[in-house]
């Protein structure tokens, strides 16, 4: 039987978290939405949007889904066969 190799689960999670967070960064930048905003529309506080959006603030997953979805960005998680 073959062995498969498989990468650790944070490898896989925290690339999809920059790739999540990149577009989010740009979003926001883009259609000029401050850090405030945001933070009203999670219903979060400023300061907690401000410490995640200077890298200073361990964030999921989950959380990052909801900025996304909070500026109007549709999430999708696609998978694609890997070569052996």
């Amino acid at each position: 039987m073959k062995e498969m190799k498989v990468k650790t689960e944070s490898e896989t999670v925290n690339r999809l978290k920059d790739e999540l967070f990149s577009m989010i960064e740009k979003t926001m930048e883009k259609e000029a939405i401050s850090q405030g905003e945001m933070a009203q529309r999670l219903g979060a506080q400023r300061y907690n949007i401000n410490k995640v959006m200077r890298g200073k603030f361990a964030v999921t997953l989950d959380f990052l889904v909801r900025m996304a979805e909070a500026l109007g960005l549709e999430v999708e998680l696609k998978t694609k066969k890997v070569k052996d």
